[in-house]
């Protein structure tokens, strides 16, 4: 007879079956049918990486290790399979219906949490096989069946009566699911069915009313683009690329509507696209609005014959808006009906993707930024105010502010500036700045999210997961394109497939998500370990927080502990320690940990863990339990040494071990970590370089190699490893012969985009061995990188010549970046002028070399065509540029180059001519007898039309006197912003304002003559920041008391003794900074009247006794330091009012003010208002980890203490424990012994 359980189980069975009568109806195969027959592209996020650990776990391979366990649990395997399959098509029906129905969006969060769990359960089983391989690898033995079951760790049926349980629950939670999913009538998405077919469409139409604030610019580029520009092409493609409500289809309007483009084609067509690109329905649409009749044609030959005819031979322009296609063939067959236009047609096409414009063959791009903070404010203002109407000052303030977090997006201002045109109180602007983020997802949730989730819907599968996981760091976080890449291959994000590198398919998931202005491509590094660096638009990052919702967590310091979510799987702690601590058994991403180490064992689950820069010196005892943990950063620490027991983390796959400064050595162990990818260390650090590294077959960046003499270390070993990245070669000197360079098979390491080639070791020396010139020289030559190598470095060499590889630079055509150094045998330079894409070169200290261009080969028009940066250093030497006399002046030198830095170069005597040039610095070089021989015609500064930054230091007074010369300066004038000169101390500073009048900024070092403010520094009325350094005779007192530069927003004072009083700077100053000037004793009145100032710092000025006391002037202030001023014992009344409103107060090193300021001291109440404080010196005490039991384990010995079946399991085990010692020592045992075990096993049994 059934029990009530099974009961109740075929009665909610046959309940769903009413309910979802069309999903009851499917088997397996259909469901797997339904599944499998749409594009992985369109797979839903939220099942892909389970359903590939079941389909692993499947193999025959897998369970030929998961046998012992898997029997009776594989049913539940499959059924939870089946229902993911069932409801897998329906889910993306629910993603896009969340944005308006809140019950479907708590079904689906409910959902992903289920399917999260379940992936947990799977990588449960998959690491459980990794860790008995692990064990008996460290072992050494055999794996043993009878071992393996009296292990308590590793007990097969206990894993699998617990693995077992586990997929039970949580396929009666996703049964639940599938149950209520009736109620919202889900159904399946068909291409036509897509978000984007419901998109409102586009109309060419502006009214002239509309005024469109700030794409003036963008107009006018996109004008000319298309009526003057020449094409190869008889049609030309010009394309508009940004993201969503950047106002792509305002600017197409306003190009569109423009008089000249009216006349300059005479046939103007308009046709939004927007939904599925297809080819029929758009040259209908094409035809239905080009003038003529009407289009209801669907026959493909019909309708090519009526366009080509429509079209025929007339100049047109063709408006496609929101393009969203990117499959070639579609456009293919569109244009090809488009060819029979008249010469000069144009198309012009605004999609936010990249990607779509390239399939396009768009012959020039547009990408359009955010507006301007002017044009941002103006728009801002033309919809929050009445025209005519008052702008209350304080509104204003408020407004800018508002603004400034929109970021230039017209759309988002927009929205908010309509809102609060029907705000007019102060009260309710201030309440929406102070809430600003909670208010924008609250207002803005109907209008601004719509139109951004149109970006996240159209994304590929694996690309919505990679960038929702961008919402775990803090909006204005810069990401890193290499540590994002190691993040989602930690989470799955990026699936392993055999043949494939999963290190550059995340370049390109990063890539895609810049292309679909996702990410905004911020610079790059040069350093291989961080890569490009990317930037998300705040109200981006809102979407990416939305699909993330109850997942991710990420705080800041604040006064009030922040809420985690009841389950959520990624934290960034942000340096954040006042936190409520939630189910940590549930996270997967712990980012900035400062928290309590016990913790530590609670995180189960976790993948990723961050402790740098955490003050702790051992890693705590339970990071070895961390079965699941793929990245671990522990840089920054104080551990002075990796345990042996890390080889236990089986699936850890990035290592990072930077700046750990006492430690001295890695574990042997790591040779076993078959799973690790990337591993980073500071080779200086370290006394011991591990061996063996080339065991890891999968190890894809080792950022160090030091060359040994051992077997394990010799430079063959790296013939089994391929690193991806970067490499950095120590110790080339103990490489014996060219033979034993090449069983190192350089060339043939594809993925090393930098490679350094070290002749010492990190500190430089050669060490114990001697090498000869010759012998390096073969060396080198044996060592040729790859031909895709992008950075390439060498360091000591001692050969005399280079080798011949480096004389033939051709074919290296993606080099980009030469540093030579300290290479002090050779006397000629290889060709790198020829180098088609070498962008920054630097040499120093290569004593041999006296001109760059040494060849006579050097036949092209143009030499180091694509060099963007040059530095020299240390070129005791170096004479001029070529060898050729007068060859430079008819040779083009560095066509492209923007900066040049030349240091301790004494006998260079020239300048080549450099239009380009951007920022020069000179210190220390050029011979000052030789000048006065260089033409009028090639002097230094006469070409250098575009320079901007210029610095001078320590240079001969010929050559510093020129910038007094108006003619030598002529071509830098209206250009040159920036000016540092230090220790030009015949140099007339009121000549130089005169002939420089553009500056901004200006620094001024070491320079005696310098007393008070020339009196020709009020001419610099574009100069914003002034630092004055070291001028040890400039005492503040100007001679005419006038107030300085009249727009100064920075003054920065340092090391002037002399200094008496402040010199009588604008009320436009806004940061004010006096160092180490031991004369100076008061700011007061000097500073009193600074309305603007907002931050102030005061160090090291030992008889300071006052600031100011006028309350009144400083209202601006929000930052105030004051660092070892110890005659400064209190604050005068005025400046204590201003104490409440400051958002960040530092005091150190005054043991008087800092006494004041804590607790019990008369300004202690009037400071918890200060978000961020610093008084007195941080102790920064190493924190031991405690060893204590965890929760997990106090929890487990409370409950074997209460129950009977656990102290039977236990006594059980232990007698099994002697049993299994008796099986090892191979004694005789006893049959009593085997009758007691038996009996106690049925025992355990019954229980």
């Amino acid at each position: 007879m059934p029990s009530r359980k099974h009961h109740r189980q075929h009665q909610k069975k046959e309940k769903r079956k009413e309910t979802l009568p069309c999903l009851s109806a499917l088997d397996t195969s259909s469901a797997i049918t339904l599944s499998t027959s749409r594009s992985q592209d369109t797979m839903d996020t939220v099942f892909g990486s389970v359903l590939e650990t079941i389909t692993e776990l499947s193999t025959i391979h897998a369970l030929q290790h998961l046998k012992p366990i898997w029997t009776g649990v594989d049913k539940r395997l499959q059924k939870l399979q089946y229902s993911l399959l069932l409801i897998q098509p329906l889910v993306e029906d629910a993603e896009e219906r969340q944005l308006t129905d809140q019950a479907i969006r708590c079904w689906l969060l409910l959902l992903k949490d289920a399917v999260y769990d379940a992936e947990d359960i799977l990588d449960e089983a998959n690491t459980h096989e990794l860790l008995i391989q692990r064990k008996a690898e460290l072992s050494g033995r055999p794996r043993s069946k009878v071992r393996e079951f009296f292990s308590l760790g590793f007990n097969p049926l206990l894993f699998k009566l617990q693995l077992g349980k586990k997929l039970r629950n949580i396929n009666e939670r996703i049964n639940d699911l599938i149950e209520e999913m009736g109620k919202f009538k889900l159904r399946v998405l068909e291409n036509n069915s897509r978000p984007l077919k419901n998109r409102p469409q586009t109309y060419s139409y502006l009214h002239e009313s509309r005024v469109i604030i700030g794409r003036d610019e963008d107009k006018e580029k996109l004008v000319q683009m298309l009526i003057s520009d020449c094409f190869d092409e008889k049609m030309a493609v010009v394309s508009v690329i940004g993201m969503g409500g950047l106002g792509k289809t305002t600017l197409a309007q306003l190009v569109y509507g423009d008089q000249r483009v009216k006349k300059q084609f005479e046939l103007c067509i308009w046709v939004c696209v927007s939904d599925d690109f297809d080819v029929a329905k758009l040259a209908g649409k094409i035809m239905h609005t080009a003038p003529g009749e009407n289009c209801d044609h669907t026959n493909m030959e019909v309708l090519q014959q009526m366009l080509r005819k429509e079209l025929g031979q007339k100049r047109y322009l063709l408006v496609l808006d929101d393009v969203w296609n990117e499959d070639f063939q579609k456009w293919d067959d569109l244009r090809n009906m488009l060819l029979d236009g008249g010469e000069g047609s144009r198309i012009l096409v605004t999609t936010r993707n990249e990607k779509c414009s390239r399939v396009m063959g768009a012959q020039k791009h547009h990408i359009l930024r955010g507006l301007s903070e002017k044009s941002s404010w103006a728009l801002f203002e033309q919809k929050a105010f009445a025209v005519g109407a008052q702008r209350p000052p304080k509104l204003v303030e408020i407004g800018k502010k508002i603004v400034k977090k929109c970021q230039g997006l017209p759309l988002a201002i927009e929205v908010l500036g309509c809102i609060m045109h029907y705000k007019s109180d102060e009260g309710e602007w201030q309440a929406v700045l102070e809430n600003i983020e909670t208010w924008k997802l609250q207002h803005t949730k109907y209008k601004i999210m719509p139109e951004l989730w149109l970006s996240y819907a159209d994304l590929p599968t694996h690309l919505k997961k990679c960038f929702a996981f961008c919402a775990i760091f803090p909006k204005d976080h810069d990401l890193e394109e290499v540590e994002l890449i190691q993040f989602w291959m930690a989470h799955g994000f990026i699936a392993y497939k055999k043949g494939n590198n999963m290190e550059v398919e995340g370049q390109e998931i990063f890539t895609e998500l810049i292309r679909r202005s996702l990410l905004q491509n911020k610079y790059s590094v040069h350093a291989i370990n961080k890569g490009r660096v990317c930037t998300m638009h705040d109200l981006i990052h809102d979407l990416a927080h939305f699909v993330m919702e109850n997942e991710c967590f990420t705080s800041f310091n604040s006064s009030a502990a922040p809420e985690i979510p009841i389950r959520p799987r990624q934290l960034n702690l942000y340096s954040d320690k006042n936190y409520n601590q939630a189910d940590c058994s549930t996270i997967r991403t712990v980012l900035n940990c400062q928290c309590d180490s016990s913790v530590l064992s609670r995180l189960k689950f976790v993948r990723v863990l961050d402790l740098s820069y955490t003050h702790i010196n051992e890693l705590p005892a339970s990071i070895e339990h961390l079965y699941h943990l793929r990245y671990l950063d522990i840089s920054g620490t104080h551990i002075r040494k990796v345990p042996d027991s890390i080889c236990m983390l089986v699936n850890l796959r990035t290592l990072k071990l930077y700046c750990c400064f006492q430690l001295s050595e890695l574990p042997k162990s790591i040779t076993y970590m078959n799973s690790l990818r990337h591993l980073y260390f500071d080779y200086e650090l370290l006394k011991i370089f591990p061996g063996g590294l080339s065991q890891l077959q999968n190890l894809k960046t080792l950022n160090v190699y030091t060359v040994g003499d051992d077997a394990e270390n010799n430079i063959g070993q790296l013939k089994s490893l391929n690193p991806f990245g970067e490499l950095t070669l120590y110790n080339l000197q103990k490489v014996k012969n060219a033979d034993d360079a090449r069983k190192a098979d350089m060339g043939n390491k594809q993925l090393i985009q930098t490679l350094q080639f070290n002749w010492r070791n990190f500190s430089g020396k050669y060490g114990d061995e001697y090498c000869l010139a010759k012998n390096a020289e073969e060396v080198l030559e044996a060592l040729k990188p790859p031909s895709g190598i992008k950075e390439l470095t060498v360091r000591y060499y001692p050969g005399k010549q280079f080798p011949m590889w480096m004389g033939e630079m051709q074919q290296f055509q993606y080099l980009h970046r030469i540093i030579l150094f300290k290479c002090e045998a050779c006397e000629q330079l290889p060709p790198l002028e020829i180098l088609p894409c070498l962008e920054f070169l630097a040499i120093s200290q290569m004593d041999g070399i006296k001109h760059i261009l040494n060849n006579s080969r050097g036949n092209a028009l143009q030499s180091f065509p694509a060099l963007k940066q040059l530095r020299l250093y240390g070129m005791k030497n170096l004479e001029g540029w070529c060898v050729e006399e007068g060859k430079e002046a008819n040779l083009s030198l560095f066509p492209c180059l923007t900066q040049m830095e030349i240091t301790t170069c004494p006998k260079l005597t020239t300048m080549p001519s450099i239009p380009t040039l951007q920022m020069l610095a000179m210190k220390q070089s050029f011979c000052e007898t030789q000048i006065s021989l260089v033409s009028k015609e090639r002097r230094f500064f006469k070409h250098l039309e575009s320079l901007q930054s210029l610095t001078i230091n320590s240079c001969p007074d010929e050559l510093v006197s020129l910038l007094e010369d108006e003619e030598e300066t002529r071509a830098m004038k209206s250009s040159l912003e920036w000016l540092d000169i230090d220790n030009c101390n015949q140099l007339s500073l009121a000549l130089v304002f005169q002939n420089l009048p553009s500056l901004r900024e200006l620094v001024v070092g070491s320079f005696e003559k310098l007393v008070s403010w020339p009196d020709e520094i009020q001419s610099l009325k574009f100069l914003n920041d002034l630092t004055i350094s070291s001028c040890k005779n400039f005492t503040g007192v100007s001679s005419q008391g006038d107030f300085g530069p009249p727009f100064l927003k920075s003054l920065h004072v340092s090391g002037s003794d002399a200094l008496r009083e402040l010199p009588t700077c604008p009320t436009s100053l806004q940061s004010l900074s006096i160092l180490n000037c031991r004369g100076i004793k008061s700011l007061w009145p000097e500073i009193g009247h600074l309305t603007s100032l907002s931050i102030l710092q005061v160090s090291r000025c030992p008889n300071l006794v006052s600031l100011s006391d006028v309350a009144q002037g400083l209202t601006s202030l929000q930052y105030l330091i004051i660092e070892d001023c110890p005659a400064l014992k209190s604050f005068q009344e005025g400046l204590q009012q201003l104490l409440p409103a400051l958002k960040s107060l530092k005091i150190r090193e005054c043991p008087e003010l800092e006494r004041l300021c804590k607790p019990g001291g008369d300004y202690y109440d009037l400071l918890p208002t200060i978000l961020y404080k610093e008084i007195g010196a941080e102790s920064e005490e190493t924190t031991q980890i405690p060893h204590e039991i965890s929760t997990g384990a106090k929890q487990a010995l409370k409950c074997i203490a209460t129950n009977r079946f656990l102290l039977s399991a236990i006594f059980i085990c232990a007698i099994a424990y002697f049993l299994y010692n008796l099986l090892d020592s191979q004694v005789p045992i006893s049959p009593f012994i085997l009758f007691f075990v038996f009996n106690s096993l049925v025992f355990f049994g019954v229980c």
